[in-house]
C-alpha cells in the first residue's frame, strides 16, 4: 500500500528525532503503556523481538536517558526497564509534533471523507482485536495484548 506509506507510515518515522528509531519509540511506548516497568524479557516477548535484538535497543534507550534498569523491589535479582521521565517528555512532544501534522492531513479531508477514515480506522481496530494473539505474533498469551490500546499511562 504505497498510499499508506507515504500518507501516514513515512511522515511518522520523520516526526521521530534523530537517533531516536520506529523500535526504540515503540519500546517507549510499550512501557508507558504497561505501567512503566517491565522486565527485559517481558518487553522482548511484548514487541516480539529476540532478547539479543532488545538488548541493543535498550542499551541505545538508556544513552538518550528515556530508560533505567532498576532491581524490582519484590525480588533484587530481577532488573527491570523504568521509564524516565526524560521519555515521557519526549512522547508528549512527539505526539504534539505527529498531531499537528496529521491535523493539517485532517483538514484537509471533506467531513465525509474523515468520517469514512474514521470507520476505516475502527474496522480495522476491531479486527486486529478479534486475531489472535499467540506469543509468536505479540509474545504475550492470547488476549493479554487485546485491550492494550485502551490502557492510559499514569
Amino acid at each position: 500500500m504505497p498510499q499508506w506509506h507515504y500518507w501516514f507510515a513515512k511522515p511518522f518515522k520523520r516526526l521521530l528525532d534523530d537517533g531516536v528509531s520506529l523500535e526504540m519509540y515503540y519500546c517507549i511506548q510499550f512501557l508507558r503503556l504497561n505501567g512503566e516497568t517491565m522486565t527485559m524479557s517481558e518487553l522482548a516477548a511484548t514487541t516480539g523481538m529476540t532478547k539479543q535484538q532488545m538488548t541493543k535497543i535498550v542499551n541505545r534507550l538508556i544513552e538518550h536517558n528515556f530508560v533505567e534498569r532498576v532491581s524490582d523491589p519484590d525480588d533484587r535479582r530481577i532488573i527491570r526497564l523504568k521509564i524516565t521521565k526524560e521519555a515521557l517528555n519526549y512522547i508528549d512532544g512527539f505526539l504534539d509534533k505527529d498531531a499537528a501534522y496529521f491535523k493539517e492531513f485532517f483538514d484537509d479531508l471533506s467531513e465525509n471523507d474523515r468520517d469514512e477514515l474514521g470507520g476505516a480506522f475502527e474496522t480495522l481496530l476491531k479486527i486486529f482485536d478479534a486475531l489472535p494473539h499467540d506469543e509468536f505474533r505479540f509474545g504475550r498469551r492470547h488476549g493479554e495484548c487485546k485491550n492494550m490500546r485502551h490502557k492510559k499511562a499514569n
